[in-house]
């Protein structure tokens, strides 16, 4: 041999079958050319020790080389499989009914399966039709079924596929058009009022209005101002600031016009106050004056 294709693992009862491995094996055989003579030798090689040992103890006394490959292979597949009873194989297929969720194909996968060991022979085909017929969940295909003369197996599964796919493109036909129904009849899109779609989609989304300036809606769905007032808006916010300042000026200057104006007043007020003094002194004095005249003269 040039090289070796392929792997066989050990064998692991766990996660195979006797007879799913040794089919595998006879594939790695035929790839890789091994002689006849030697497949027994390859065998016990991939099978693995644990495989290997419980070979020994089934053919002991007698060495497990001295076997062929046929006796090896039948041994151990009557210890890791046996014969499964009839009546307990048959009452399992005719208990199998379809699943919740489970297609007509995977049903009659599995109806084929477990009739592997009801040993059914030329009633086979009949077997799988009764079993498919009587297990559909679906009554209504059930009844079309049950009318139709001369039914086979073969028939009974286009039949239920056929119903099966037209229900299902039914239902998800229906579904869309309750979408689309639901959809109709709920809010109109903000950015131009119809509403056939939604606002994500609407083609005024980048779209500026013509009335206020801004990108996302038409000029029927504006909320906003006109360009014009929305313009005079702005220009009399950015006058705002000056009109305050101007504002805070003439306030300054109106309070130092006043606190002139008490000061000036208060001057007034004293000079009048020194004045009305003055006057009073001259009145006393010119009184005292008159008493000492009156008084010589007496």
């Amino acid at each position: 041999m040039a090289g070796i294709y392929g792997h066989m693992d050990v064998f692991d009862e766990s996660g195979e079958h006797w007879a799913t491995y040794i089919e595998r094996f006879e594939h790695y055989v035929d790839a890789n050319d091994i002689p006849e003579a030697k497949k027994v030798s390859i065998l016990f090689s991939v099978m693995g020790p644990k495989t290997y040992g419980l070979l020994r103890s089934l053919v002991a006394p007698v060495a497990p080389g001295t076997r062929s490959y046929e006796q090896v292979v039948t041994v151990l597949k009557d210890h890791f499989t046996p014969k499964p009873l009839v009546i307990a194989e048959r009452f399992r297929f005719h208990k199998r009914n379809q699943g919740e969720g489970e297609s007509v194909a995977q049903y009659v996968a599995v109806l084929k399966k477990l009739s592997e060991h009801c040993e059914f022979g030329a009633y086979l085909e009949d077997a799988l039709r009764d079993r498919f017929v009587c297990g559909l969940k679906c009554e209504a295909v059930q009844k079309r079924l049950l009318t139709e003369d001369s039914l086979t197996f073969k028939k009974a599964v286009e039949h239920a596929v056929s119903a099966e796919t037209a229900a299902r493109d039914v239902q998800q036909l229906s579904n869309s058009l309750k979408v689309n129904a639901v959809f109709s009849h709920s809010e109109k899109c903000h950015r131009c009022g119809k509403g056939n779609h939604s606002d994500e989609d609407c083609w005024y989304k980048d779209r500026e209005c013509h009335q206020c300036g801004r990108k996302g809606h038409t000029k029927r769905m504006c909320r906003g101002k006109s360009k014009g007032r929305h313009e005079r808006d702005r220009k009399h916010k950015e006058r705002m600031p000056e009109q305050k300042s101007h504002t805070h000026k003439r306030s300054v200057k109106d309070k130092k016009k006043k606190i002139h104006h008490v000061e000036a007043n208060e001057s007034e007020s004293e000079s009048e106050r020194t004045k009305s003094d003055s006057d009073s002194e001259l009145g006393l004095y010119a009184v005292s004056q008159k008493r000492e005249i009156f008084t010589q003269y007496q």
